[in-house]
């Protein structure tokens, strides 16, 4: 039987692919027809899980999940796109 270890992303690597995702969002934005919008929400670590993940997130400030929500509710029903919501 394998185990399998979790997966957790070091710096670099969690920096590429918010990067890239940023990038993504941003580009799609441009090429999207018929006023379809796409934004992307980028939260800090959140209270309800510093418990568990706390040890990943050393020297980072903690964010509400209620805040995390309002910057979707944002994403999704507000008129902008293109956009990355910083939740920090």
């Amino acid at each position: 039987m394998v185990k399998f270890k979790p997966l957790f992303l070091k710096g670099s690597s969690a920096a590429m692919a918010n990067g890239a995702i940023a990038s993504f969002v941003k580009s799609a934005a441009i090429e999207l027809k018929r006023n379809i919008r796409i934004n992307t929400v980028s939260p800090n670590v959140l209270e309800e899980s510093l418990d568990k993940y706390g040890e990943f997130f050393k020297g980072f400030n903690p964010v509400s999940a209620n805040k995390v929500a309002n910057a979707f509710v944002k994403s999704v029903e507000g008129a902008q796109t293109g956009q990355v919501y910083k939740v920090y």
